[in-house]
């Protein structure tokens, strides 16, 4: 597997590439593949992960890594490029989202009144029942995230958990909520910088995937100082079969 390869193609657009250097960087990967421009993943639970700078080369490289090992969830870095797949691979439903990419000395500092705090397993079950009102997560996946890190929270002058944040697989800032009592202290905002700081110290990159509709993840990102990449990018699942 040619790491060094993979990251040299990935580095000359690194905001659109950065979950996949990411996944490099996290050493979370199986296998990769490489064909001029394009760079695939094969990653956990037979999930894949895609880019390129052109069809031609993402053609090519489906050709190299073969339908059965792109038949499970795709991320694709840039979501332009999906009729490429569709026509090779028949229609996926799509799961589209912003994406924001930082350098920690390029943020605004942001900080709240609360104290903000590792978040830990014992809070495992509180995250599960806040984040997206309990429809967000797997409580199994909220102890995996929480185990690799990193999260933090925010608690409140009564030891209340105020809001937290979480880091995805595929090392994305996520997971981001502040319960309604709290909204409007500039929490979020103070959240999401310090997890950015924790990131760069590891050495790990600075990025997000923000809904279209998310206007609240869409400003504080804008105020934090995010650049936001010019594609979407994309987790294609496969549809069900009749």
């Amino acid at each position: 597997m040619d790491v060094k390869t993979a990251e040299r193609t990935l580095v000359l657009d690194a905001p659109q590439n950065v979950a996949l250097l990411q996944m490099l960087r996290q050493k979370s990967y199986e296998a990769i593949y490489t064909v001029k421009s394009a760079v695939g993943l094969r990653v956990a639970n037979g999930e894949t992960m895609v880019s390129a700078a052109n069809a031609e080369d993402l053609d090519a490289l489906i050709t190299l890594m073969g339908p059965d090992t792109l038949k499970n969830t795709i991320y694709l870095a840039r979501y332009s490029l999906y009729p490429v797949l569709e026509r090779r691979l028949g229609t996926l439903k799509p799961h589209c989202f912003l994406q924001y990419f930082a350098q920690q000395d390029a943020l605004t500092p942001m900080t709240c009144s609360l104290d903000i705090r590792p978040v830990t397993l014992a809070d495992a079950p509180f995250v599960q029942a806040h984040y997206g009102h309990g429809h967000g997560a797997r409580l199994e996946y909220v102890e995996e995230r929480i185990q690799k890190g990193p999260g933090y929270l925010a608690l409140a002058e009564n030891g209340s958990i105020a809001g937290f944040i979480l880091t995805h697989t595929e090392g994305s800032m996520g997971m981001l909520e502040v319960l309604p009592p709290y909204r409007g202290m500039g929490i979020g905002p103070a959240l999401e910088y310090r997890l950015a700081q924790e990131l760069d110290r590891r050495g790990l990159y600075i990025y997000s995937n923000v809904l279209p509709d998310n206007t609240n993840s869409i400003r504080i990102h804008a105020k934090l100082g995010f650049t936001r990449c010019p594609d979407l990018v994309s987790w294609l699942d496969p549809m069900a079969q009749e």
